[in-house]
């Protein structure tokens, strides 16, 4: 049996747009059209959101591009609940982190090249633990 995968989370901020049935499945659908509904989030989401959920879906292609399915994404609101536990946990504030396998922590990442490489040693870690 092979180990899972490890785990990569996106915590931060993020508009209620990526969150599975966001505040637009409250609303009435009378003869407002689905559209209309994301547009008005749009219009009405704070800068901060906007530019994590930005980068969290960037950061997420990039690390589905090049680890495909040798790792697993977990996108997290820092609002939720578990979101408040990562981030009491982690110290990670207002701002955006990347959790890496529980372990490594990047807080508002510049720069792609550290995750990359602690996704790396976290898959090399799980590869001998195999053998």
């Amino acid at each position: 049996m092979s180990p899972r995968p490890p785990k990569v989370q996106l915590l931060g901020l993020l508009p209620a747009i990526l969150k599975p049935c966001g505040p637009a499945c409250a609303q009435p659908f009378t003869n407002v059209s689905v559209e209309a509904l994301i547009d008005e989030e749009r219009r009405e989401t704070p800068d901060l959101l906007r530019e994590n959920s930005e980068r969290a879906h960037e950061l997420a292609e990039r690390l589905v591009g090049e680890f495909g399915s040798r790792l697993r994404i977990e996108v997290v609101g820092l609002e939720s609940p578990r979101g408040i536990w990562l981030g009491l946990r982690h110290r990670v504030g207002r701002g955006f982190a990347v959790i890496v396998d529980g372990r490594d922590v990047f807080r508002n990442p510049d720069d792609y090249t550290p995750v990359r490489k602690a996704v790396d040693a976290a898959l090399a870690a799980r590869g001998s633990a195999e053998g």
